[in-house]
Order: structure tokens, then sequence, then C-alpha cells
């Protein structure tokens, strides 16, 4: 028997629907340490662990990753249950500033620096744009926990605004 001949009115064939949705990027982008510092300093705590688990995951170390999300909610908790007891005139920038330092050296020291992920042919860099936009993020989210902590704290008489 002969091969049947294709419908002209068939749609043509392609690999479109073989697509793996969890297929990885042929050039995944990375944050440098320089913008982890900044999107940290920027964004909080949450953005920090964030920055630091989304750069593990694009170097497939997974292992790295849930380390960073565990120390980053523990690190969270307990600044959420120090935070009250700062004296009043304890300088606001020093907790961020020493988070992002961490964060930064964390990045330094266990994935790219800026010109190892410019020579890997293999890696791009993240927009700063989405870095801002990421921190901004954070910063909403990580002010809407604090206010539900004062909320907390004054509902069960803690705290007196």
């Amino acid at each position: 028997m002969e091969p049947t001949p294709q419908s002209p009115y068939a749609p043509p064939s392609s690999a479109v629907g073989d697509c793996d949705p969890k297929a990885k990027s042929p050039n995944p982008k990375l944050y440098t340490p320089a913008q982890i510092r900044v999107g940290s300093f920027l964004g909080g705590p949450i953005a920090a662990a964030y920055l630091l688990r989304s750069n593990f995951r694009a170097l497939d170390r997974g292992p790295e990753a849930r380390t960073t999300v565990v120390c980053g909610v523990a690190f969270v908790a307990c600044l959420m249950a120090l935070l009250p007891f700062v004296p009043d005139r304890f300088p606001n920038y020093v907790i961020p500033l020493l988070y992002s330092i961490a964060a930064g050296f964390v990045a330094d020291k266990w994935q790219l620096r800026k010109q190892a992920i410019l020579d890997s042919g293999k890696y791009q860099i993240q927009s700063n744009w989405r870095v801002f936009g990421m921190a901004l993020l954070f910063m909403i989210a990580f002010m809407l926990i604090i206010v539900l902590e004062i909320i907390c704290l004054v509902a069960l008489g803690q705290m007196h605004l």
C-alpha cells in the first residue's frame, strides 16, 4: 500500500507542543553581588533570600537554594522577634546594612562575581530594573509583615501606640 498523502487542509506539523514548560533558558540570568547588596538593602531580608535563591537555582544548585530559603525564613522570624526590643535611638540603617553586606558576602563566596558571569558565556547578568522592581515588591511585603506584627502586639497589649 502506498502512504496516504497528507491533507492539504491539515495544519503543518511542528515541535511547538513538545516544549517543556520547566525547561531552563539556554543562558540563565544571574544577579551580581552588587545587585544583591543593593536589592537586599532596599527590599529587606526577604529580597536578600529571594535573590540568593534565584542565583542558586540558575546555577543548578538546588540544595543551596533550599538552605537559603530556610535560613531566610529563620532570619526574618528572628528579626521580627527582636525588632520590638531595639532601642528607639538605634540607627535605622544598621540592621539593613548588616544583612545586605552578609548577602553580598554569600554571593561573592558561593556564587559568581560580575566578571565571572560576563566571562562564562553561559550566563547573563540580570537587569538592574528587575532588581529595583523585586526590591520594591519585597519592601512592600516586608512592610506589610511589620504592620501585621504591630497590630498583633497592640492587640495583645504588648505595645502601645
